[in-house]
């Protein structure tokens, strides 16, 4: 019993110590790399691109974004639903992620990134 509670408090605190934090506001260079998922029902495919944004982002707000997909500019909205951080490396989310569904969602990955 003591060796399971004892597992089970060290998976606890290292999800915690593990755990991103997250902002209302971000400061970016003007770039990121977007990953675009396509959901399927039994998998899920992501393709990444280069990505301009704009140099301050906040949450809940919609963002125009520009890429270039198959040697044609992209013109983009993107509704930032949330931004996850962990260090330097901001996390721009189209839907929050849950602890209840695995679906992952478009995100754009920025770096150095600084935030509120």
């Amino acid at each position: 019993m003591i060796k399971h509670t004892i597992t089970f408090l060290l998976i606890a605190f290292s999800s915690f110590a593990t755990a991103d934090d997250w902002a209302s506001i971000a400061s970016t260079p003007g770039y990121g790399r977007i990953e675009i998922v396509s959901d399927y029902l039994l998998f899920s495919r992501a393709k990444s691109f280069d990505a301009k944004i704009p140099k301050l982002v906040k949450e809940g707000s919609s963002i125009t974004i520009f890429y270039k997909q198959d040697d044609k500019v992209v013109t983009r909205e993107f509704v930032v639903a949330g931004i996850s951080t962990k260090g330097e490396l901001c996390r721009l989310h189209s839907e929050l992620p849950s602890r209840f569904s695995s679906s992952p969602s478009d995100t754009i990955y920025v770096k150095p990134c600084r935030y509120k």
